[in-house]
């Protein structure tokens, strides 16, 4: 009924029945619009609208204020609110840049707790990159699935100077060109990346994955341990495959697994 209405207020205005949201607003009795949920922020920061005035479209069953359609963001860290927001690409931009953590917390209107920021699906687009997070990991430096693009960059500039990892040490040893323990961790990658990005340093590096346990078994404890126990969830996997025949293989818990697995 209001697209009906409002045809008739302003024929020009006929897009509304190709939005989804067709936006409009009571100002001073009358129903004004359609808007794009785009259009109605920029008319709220230019004055033409209010938080406070009344907005429906076709999927509400009736009126309700601007700020319930387009909700103000209020951002918290550490207990005390860091800033308000409307859209939330301005929320992307804020982790993209670093000045937003994922672990800040965020509230709006109707919301009956707050959450992490890591909750908001568009903030996915701040998330770090798997050729990131490889690199991170080749340099020894910590990262989860949560680590952002800004936090990449301020983990790679704040180690710049820092000591080589044992990581990087070992995998120069490795490809045979072993430095000081006094390289830098930047040093020490540039030297990486050149090796590795030479034809004999590239087939060098090919076995790395799989000797690095064996020559390097300290530094490397955390992988062989989840090696081993990705093996025993195989070897529970085939037990339970081959049914009544199951019983020609030994049950093991997984230390004696740990013991009996090569690496």
């Amino acid at each position: 009924m209001l697209c009906g209405e409002q045809k008739r207020q302003n024929p020009s205005r006929t897009k509304c029945t190709n939005l989804k949201y067709a936006i409009y607003i009571s100002k001073s009795g009358e129903a004004i619009g359609p808007f794009t949920k785009k259009e109605l922020r920029e008319a709220v920061h230019s004055g033409n609208i209010s938080w406070d005035d009344w907005a429906w479209h076709k999927e509400l069953s009736e009126w309700k204020s601007v700020h319930a359609l387009i909700p103000i963001i209020h951002v918290a860290r550490c207990g005390e609110e860091i800033g308000k927001f409307d859209n939330e690409r301005d929320i992307l931009s804020g982790l993209r840049d670093g000045s937003l953590l994922m672990d800040d917390y965020y509230w709006c209107d109707g919301m009956s707790e707050w959450k992490h920021l890591s909750a908001l699906e568009i903030s996915k687009g701040a998330l770090a990159t798997t050729a990131q997070k490889d690199a991170l990991k080749a340099a020894g430096l910590p990262f989860d699935q949560l680590t952002t693009k800004a936090q990449v960059t301020a983990l790679f500039s704040a180690g710049r100077n820092a000591p080589a990892s044992a990581k990087q040490l070992a995998l120069l040893s490795y490809l045979g060109r072993p430095v000081s323990e006094n390289i830098s961790k930047k040093e020490a990658a540039d030297r990486i990346d050149a090796i590795v990005g030479d034809s004999d340093g590239a087939d060098k590096f090919r076995d790395w994955n799989d000797d690095k346990l064996i020559l390097f078994p300290d530094i490397y404890a955390d992988e062989i341990a989840a090696r081993k126990k990705e093996c025993f969830g195989e070897y529970n996997t085939f037990r339970k495959e081959l049914g009544s025949a199951a019983s020609e293989l030994p049950k093991l818990s997984f230390d004696q697994a740990c013991r009996i697995l090569p690496i």
